[in-house]
């Protein structure tokens, strides 16, 4: 509903008269309108639902009931947590400011507040204000009424159908740290599913967006978590190559150690014996020990156990700095903002 009030000192009524539109054609009116508007048009169930007073001091009042299409600014840079802002301008069409004033009624508090609640399937509504501005066009300064709309963007069922699942995958991906370093197999393909899953993810919730040349705090999202899979899968790769460059070192040290083998009987030629001798490690030598110690510096074991703590803490970290610019502010900081 739109309500206005105009003086106009012409009019002269011994009380107060309700009319109908006919009679608003015959009256001198500032033809306001919504400049800005996208579709705006008079409901008409069953006649046109216009109402007019007339006072005895000159004032007009006229109330409409009105269906507006406005613009709405879309910014998607906090999606899915983001503020969007509607707007509305109003003022007189014909006359600037020289000739027409226009103010916003204090008579009720809020000059724009809604009839009921409202309820949509996406949006809460957050915040509606008013205020005037002079706007200046080459026929002079006009006033103009503005009204925002901020609403605020419902997080659940992003929640549910993108952080949670997400989560959940990069839970089951360290569970590869569990499984100890000798299950490559079994921990290769939970990797590989985990990373599979995150992408075919990742590429439907795209699917669902309005497309943009920018970064969304989703994308963020969406793509740190795919690292922490990949980074995973990678720690994956490094130790497998720790348990084959053991068991290299252990298949050459039992090599080695078959061929130095125990001392010859006594009756073998005495020649023999000593050319045997020669080449024995002698007892407590760590010469085949040095190469298994030089290999084994970063064993398998602790690789995974080092991970297992710095994934889930790096990730918390990453949570953390994720929230922080996304946290809600209070009402009038948010608006502010965007405004």
């Amino acid at each position: 509903y739109i309500r206005y009030k105009s003086i106009n000192q012409e009019t002269n009524v011994s009380g107060n008269l309700s009319l109908n539109h006919q009679v608003l054609d015959r009256l001198w009116t500032p033809n306001s309108c919504f400049i800005n508007s996208k579709v705006a048009q008079i409901h008409e169930s069953p006649f046109r639902s216009v109402f007019l007073m007339l006072f005895p001091n000159g004032s007009i009042m006229v109330n409409y009931r009105v269906r507006v299409k406005g613009p709405c600014s879309m910014e998607l840079s906090n999606f899915p947590l983001d503020l969007q802002k509607c707007g509305l301008i109003y003022e007189s069409f014909n006359y600037n400011n020289q000739e027409v004033r226009m103010r916003w009624s204090d008579d009720t508090g809020d000059p724009v507040r809604p009839m009921a609640e409202i309820v949509l399937p996406d949006f809460d509504l957050f915040k509606i204000s008013a205020n005037r501005i002079e706007e200046p066009y080459p026929a002079g300064m006009w006033d103009e009424l503005h009204v925002s709309i901020m609403f605020e963007r419902r997080f659940i069922w992003y929640f549910m159908q993108a952080y949670l699942p997400t989560y959940l995958t990069i839970f089951i991906s360290w569970v590869s740290f569990a499984l100890g370093p000798r299950a490559i197999p079994a921990r290769t393909m939970l990797g590989v599913n985990a990373l599979l899953a995150m992408i075919f993810q990742f590429g439907n919730i795209m699917r669902n967006l309005p497309r943009v040349s920018y970064i969304k705090a989703i994308d963020v999202w969406m793509l740190a978590s795919m690292t922490f899979i990949f980074c995973s899968l990678l720690e994956l790769a490094i130790v497998g190559y720790k348990v084959r460059d053991e068991s290299k070192t252990v298949s050459k040290s039992s090599i080695k150690k078959s061929k130095v083998g125990p001392p010859l009987p006594d009756e073998s030629p005495r020649g023999s014996l000593l050319y045997e001798k020669r080449f024995m490690f002698p007892a407590g030598c760590n010469a085949p020990r040095s190469i298994s110690k030089t290999s084994s510096s970063w064993p398998p074991e602790k690789i995974d156990s080092i991970s297992s703590i710095m994934f889930p803490l790096s990730f918390f970290i990453f949570n953390v700095s994720y929230r922080q610019p996304l946290q809600p502010k209070s009402s009038n900081q948010r608006f502010e903002g965007i405004c």
